[in-house]
């Protein structure tokens, strides 16, 4: 359920969204380190929630600027999981635990991003075009990256800046120079137990800064 709005023309759009989705019979993939067992599989859970609040606007300042940002609340948890692989610090003691009530893996409770572009009219030679230059910043809350949540799998909170400026020609091509990461946080995509040995954990490192140029063209 939520709402959509469109002010002054169209040069202000804001919609804001409320969801619940209820999963019966959710499969999630597990590592399940119990002495004896140490491997991955795909496991069941009875039922699995996610609810939340989403918020988005964008708006056009002038013929020159436009900006956009948005934010999300969501809050995920397992319903019903009465016998999944215990987390990794239980290592050595139950088979299975009970692990309805908490939270499910890749979810953030805070997303956010924002972000803007500038142009101004240009010529390039004889074709006529505009220069840009834009700016977009996105950020997420610690999140778990285990199926069933461990204190040594969660991934810190992390926010990250990108930059591109070029010139977009009316001629169907631009060119542009980018960076991506241009504060170089570190940060993990996830972390995870390394089947085949419990005291191993191993994780997806995030991309770091990293510059680059871009022609693109349609035809």
């Amino acid at each position: 359920v939520g709402l959509k709005s469109s002010l002054q023309g169209g040069a202000l759009k804001a919609n804001l969204t409320l969801f619940q989705t209820n999963i019966q019979d959710y499969q999630a993939n597990v590592v399940n380190a119990s002495v004896g067992v140490l491997r991955g599989y795909l496991a069941n859970a009875e039922e699995v929630r996610v609810r939340g609040v989403e918020f988005e606007a964008n708006a056009r300042i002038s013929d020159a600027l436009s900006i956009y940002g948005g934010a999300a609340w969501t809050d995920g948890e397992y319903i019903s999981f009465p016998d999944a692989p215990c987390p990794l610090e239980l290592t050595g003691g139950p088979q299975v635990c009970d692990v309805s009530g908490t939270q499910l893996p890749g979810l953030s409770k805070w997303a956010a991003s924002a972000g803007g572009e500038y142009v101004r009219p240009a010529r390039f030679g004889e074709i006529g075009g505009e220069v840009f230059l834009a700016a977009d910043a996105s950020y997420r809350s610690a999140f778990s990256s285990s199926a069933s949540a461990s204190d040594y799998l969660n991934v810190e909170g992390y926010t990250l800046l990108n930059l591109r400026a070029g010139y977009r020609a009316n001629a169907d091509w631009e060119i542009f120079v980018w960076a991506r990461n241009v504060t170089g946080t570190e940060y993990f995509e996830f972390l995870s137990a390394q089947p085949g040995n419990s005291g191993l954990v191993v994780g997806q490192l995030g991309d770091p800064r990293t510059y680059g140029v871009t022609v693109r063209a349609d035809f």
